[in-house]
């Protein structure tokens, strides 16, 4: 986690300086949104530092003069996302891809109604007749266009559910939250770096 973090920080604080007004693009708000449910857990950051504290200290503390700036950008550009409505953005990607589903799905009814139709017919034919075989091929025809079909709304269904899941991660995100956990990043990165000054005091005396 302390070597991702400070990547995935620098990308944050890309997208917040580049945000303008307006709405912002959903893959933006995502990405905001991953970063802080990823990084929420700051006890998992706190045991990955200790770690590195004892393998690698030299890395630690780049790492954490790094986290200490990027936070520091992040907490004096956060106010630009005071108007970001998360919410709306979540809703606008979700109803996108529920459009698109619905369309699909709706198309698809006339092509069952076709196949009941022509299997309904099979019950009024004498099963030995020319007719019967005839309609019997073209019911079966209509069976497997109707599965063809069905099969790419399944796929469009699972698309939607997906995008869906990745709405409710911007839906529930608000700006104060990221300000938050960059406050107490900041404070964690500090409190790395105080450590290890009083490490390499230590080992000096």
């Amino acid at each position: 986690m302390m070597k991702e973090i400070t990547t995935r920080l620098k990308e944050v604080n890309g997208i917040i300086s580049g945000y303008d007004g307006g709405m912002m693009p959903f893959e933006q708000a995502f990405a905001l949104a991953r970063f802080y449910y990823d990084f929420q857990d700051t006890n998992a950051l706190i045991a990955d530092a200790e770690v590195m504290a004892g393998e690698n200290p030299e890395q630690l503390k780049e790492t954490a003069l790094s986290l200490k700036a990027e936070t520091a950008t992040l907490l004096n550009n956060i106010g630009r996302l005071d108007g970001v409505d998360f919410r709306g953005i979540a809703n606008t990607h979700s109803r996108y891809y529920h459009a698109i589903f619905q369309e699909d799905s709706d198309e698809l009814n006339p092509y069952w109604k076709r196949y009941c139709e022509l299997n309904n017919r099979l019950d009024y034919l004498p099963i030995d007749s020319k007719e019967y075989a005839e309609a019997e091929k073209e019911c079966d025809a209509a069976k497997v266009e109707h599965d063809r079909r069905q099969t790419d709304v399944r796929r469009i269904y699972a698309e939607y559910e997906r995008e869906n899941r990745r709405a409710g991660d911007v839906f529930s995100l608000k700006a104060p939250y990221l300000y938050a956990l960059a406050a107490k990043l900041n404070g964690i990165a500090g409190s790395i770096l105080n450590d290890l000054d009083r490490m390499e005091k230590g080992e000096g005396q």
